[in-house]
This record gives structure tokens, sequence and C-alpha cells, in this order.
């Protein structure tokens, strides 16, 4: 089995805080805006991407997998929040950090720790940056082109990704020290809107509300980011998708979006169960790993019965 669910939590809420407040989208959708939101394979993708822009990853999950799927992750993750206790040291942990990221002088605490990293990344790591970038850049190459299960297509949008990924590291202003006092303030305004002090306040989350606290991380993430030039919403809002083959309930679907400057495609690969599409296999992983998945889970969606 996976590590419990609850890790992952006690990553996301105290060590890995980056949110900005904002509603907690808890609610799930009606059946019919779902049904309508999916009843088109590219309108599935635009849809999907659409509620990421958001930050609502509760009706995101509902877009990516099948109803009946979604009932049994939110009864695992109820099993699992039950099932395993965390220990002491787990507990206590948790607790500091948060203490940490919501006491009334966290700001300029915060940042007392993170000056002097600054420092160190000005005076011995900034000048080996664009060789580590170059480096790391031609070893991804490298592993796209020997992939052997990528089409000649899907290598090259694997390259202009990576492309655009390495010129925005090479200019990004990570030294910055406005930039870091105004992502400190996300931390801690994060950690305050999150309204999660101990452990215990995680596990007794159910699933749709811990989607919820997942969307205000996920927002933060991306304000995050902007701050340093990397505008995600600007990609997920210039998504835009339209179906290349349709046939015996599977399509495949192109999709073009702005990436960090650079016009970008994809296809992917969707599938209709009961008059429904989603995305064949993409979404799978995350929303198994959300809920603490094992890892011999059975698969969302059966081929065999699908195209029966």
């Amino acid at each position: 089995m996976k590590r419990f669910a609850l890790l992952a939590c006690t990553s996301l809420f105290a060590l890995g805080l980056v949110a900005c407040g904002g509603k907690e989208q808890s609610e799930p959708a009606s059946e019919a805006s779902v049904a309508r939101q999916t009843s088109d394979p590219a309108k599935a993708v635009e849809s999907f991407a659409a509620k990421l822009k958001e930050n609502n990853v509760l009706e995101a999950v509902q877009l990516a997998i099948p109803p009946a799927r979604l009932d049994e992750l939110r009864n695992e993750w109820k099993q699992k929040m039950a099932k395993e206790e965390p220990s002491d040291e787990e507990r206590a942990e948790f607790a500091e950090q948060m203490v940490k990221f919501t006491a009334p002088n966290a700001e300029e605490a915060l940042y007392a720790e993170l000056e002097p990293l600054l420092v160190k990344y000005e005076t011995e790591m900034a000048a080996q940056m664009p060789m580590m970038i170059g480096m790391g850049q031609g070893f991804a190459m490298q592993s796209i082109q020997a992939n052997e299960e990528l089409t000649d297509a899907q290598k090259q949008q694997a390259v202009d990704v990576v492309g655009a990924l390495a010129g925005w590291l090479q200019t990004a202003k990570f030294a910055d020290r406005d930039l870091a006092k105004k992502g400190i303030g996300i931390v801690v305004k994060a950690a305050r809107d999150l309204d999660v002090k101990t452990l215990e306040d995680v596990r007794a989350l159910d699933f749709d509300h811990a989607m919820g606290k997942v969307g205000i991380v996920f927002g933060g993430l991306k304000e995050v980011l902007a701050l340093y030039g990397f505008d995600v919403n600007q990609a997920l809002a210039s998504t835009k998708a339209s179906v290349v083959s349709r046939a015996d309930g599977q399509a495949k679907v192109a999709v073009a979006y702005s990436l960090l400057g650079k016009s970008l495609t994809t296809e992917t690969d969707m599938i209709e169960v009961d008059d429904r599409w989603y995305g064949k296999d993409t979404i799978e992983q995350l929303v198994s790993g959300l809920a603490g998945g094992d890892d011999e889970e059975e698969p969302l969606f059966d081929e065999e019965a699908a195209s029966e």
C-alpha cells in the first residue's frame, strides 16, 4: 500500500503551503452540470482546464472520472483516514509547522530564515544555474528521444515544453527579495486561511472538503509561480480543444495552449462512459494519489466493458 494519504496531507499543508486565500470550493457540482460539461470530448478537456483555472479541484475531479468511481474514492478516503494513526512525532511536527506559519510575526520570522538561503543562492549557485539548466535540458531531451513509447509528434511536444521551461528558469528572478517577501505573504495567509491546526483536523476532512483544501493550495502555488513569471492561469485560459477523430466510444482530441510565451499543441485520448467523455489515462494516477490508493488499484475504465 502507498503511504497513507495523511502523510501526503502533512507535506501538502505543512511543508508545502503556498496558497492564497479565497473560497474553499468543497461543494460538488450537480450531475446535470457535469453531464453538460462532459457531453463532448473537446468540451470535457476545456471544462477541466477551466475548473483548474478556478482552483476548483473537486469539480475538476468530477469531470475527470465517472460518478460511481468517485463515490468509491470518497469511501476509500474515509476508510484510509480512519485506518492508520499518525505517530506522536508526526502530530508534533505538523502542529509545530502550523504554529510557525500562523504566528503573529510569521512573515518576519520566515523571511529571516530565507534570507541566508537567498545569499547562498546568489554567491554559490546563481553563476552555475545556466550550466545546470543546460545539462538538465540536454538530459531531458535525450530521455525524450530514447522513449520508444512516444510518437514523433509526442516527442516534439515534450521537447517544446522542456524548452519553454528551460527558458523560464534562465530568466526567473529567484533571488529577488521583494518577490520572496510577497511569496512569504502568500504562504502565511494560506496557513491562516486553511484553518487546519493539527493532523486530527486533516483526518476529519471528508474527500470533498479535502479537495477544497487542495484547491486553495493549488491556487496559491499558481500565484507564487506567477510572481516569478510562470503564469499557469494564462496557459489554462488559452486551452482550446478540437476533436481529431471519434468512433466507437473513443476519441482523439487536439489541445492547443500557450505556455511561457510559446504556442504548444498536444493530443489526448478520450473514452466515452455513459454518454460522458473522460481522459483515458492521464487522470487516474492523480486521483488515486489524492485518495491514497493502493499500488494495484482497479483502473478507472474497463476498455472491454466500455466498448460493449
